[in-house]
């Protein structure tokens, strides 16, 4: 099989070290869509890895070669791969699926469990829940709703809640949700990529803040609203693991962040990330041309 496998498999590992490093210095909404593009490419890379040595390495089984007489010229014209480590690929594969499974029937349930929530008496957009404890989040779907509880409102003046209320809007109106759940889903398939799922997170929080500050024109409003929030809750869970919650995500360095000025992107920040992207797509598309090869050879 085509050694450019290896190379795929480094890139992927390098993409979920330095994808975070590789998108300082951009605006929030630009650093979220980057991290998006890494991590999935990121995870396409490992997954094709192991599917060429899975099939690189298994090809040559004497099982898979009296079963499909393949054309063993072209074969032996590849790169092999050692059988054991065909057979280790393979198992990963599976360790991958039930992985992706698992994580996928996780968050069947949650957005089932939260469909209760929904179906509760909203006012427009907004649904008021009575709790003591000071949380909201955005909840996706038809229809969409943001979800806030009464300890909340209490905590926050009229402006503020304005605050609130436009942050967690933008959550639904740039679809953060599903930025969250590719991400989650990339995770599960490659394990090194929790960490950039974890700044993701944060960069879509962020994105959320800087929008809710736009629109109350005041960074400083935003600042204050986000910070008297997380002195009134207890948790900071603020609400279900997958919902977009207004405290989930390091609260502290968004709140400075707010203090600061509007951040923009620097050109110079993209470079290194589109330029390992770009290489680990040309990547995939050689490993991909090994793999059909191998593919046909196994059924001439």
């Amino acid at each position: 099989m085509h050694t450019a496998v290896y190379l795929l498999l480094l890139a992927s590992v390098v993409l979920a070290v330095a994808g975070p490093r590789l998108t300082r210095g951009l605006a929030p909404a630009t650093a979220a869509r980057a991290l998006t593009a890494l991590i999935l490419t990121a995870a396409a890379a490992s997954t094709t890895g192991l599917i060429v040595l899975a099939v690189g390495g298994l090809s040559r089984t004497d099982e898979v070669l009296a079963f499909s007489h393949p054309d063993t010229a072209v074969l032996a014209a590849d790169d092999p791969v050692p059988r054991r480590i065909g057979a280790l690929a393979a198992v990963l594969i599976l360790i991958v699926l039930v992985r992706l499974v698992v994580a996928v029937v996780r968050r069947v349930r949650s957005v089932r469990a939260l469909a209760v929530v929904r179906r509760s008496p909203a006012a427009g957009d907004l649904i008021v829940v009575e709790a003591e404890e000071a949380t909201a989040f955005a909840l996706p779907g038809r229809p969409r709703r943001i979800v806030v509880s009464t300890g909340m409102l209490r905590a926050l003046p009229a402006a503020e809640r304005t605050v609130l209320l436009a942050h967690e809007r933008a959550h639904l109106a740039h679809g953060h949700h599903r930025l969250q759940a590719l991400a989650e889903a990339a995770a599960a398939v490659n394990p090194l990529l929790g960490g950039v799922r974890e700044h993701l997170a944060f960069a879509l929080e962020r994105w959320a803040d800087e929008e809710a500050a736009t629109a109350v024109a005041s960074r400083t409003l935003a600042a204050r609203s986000l910070a008297r929030a997380a002195l009134a809750s207890t948790s900071r869970a603020s609400g279900p693991a997958t919902a977009l919650g207004y405290l989930h995500h390091r609260v502290a360095a968004r709140v400075a962040a707010l203090q600061g000025t509007r951040p923009v992107n620097r050109v110079s920040a993209t470079l290194p990330a589109v330029v390992l992207t770009v290489l680990t797509a040309f990547a995939l598309v050689d490993t991909d041309a090994a793999l059909l090869r191998c593919l046909q050879a196994l059924h001439p």
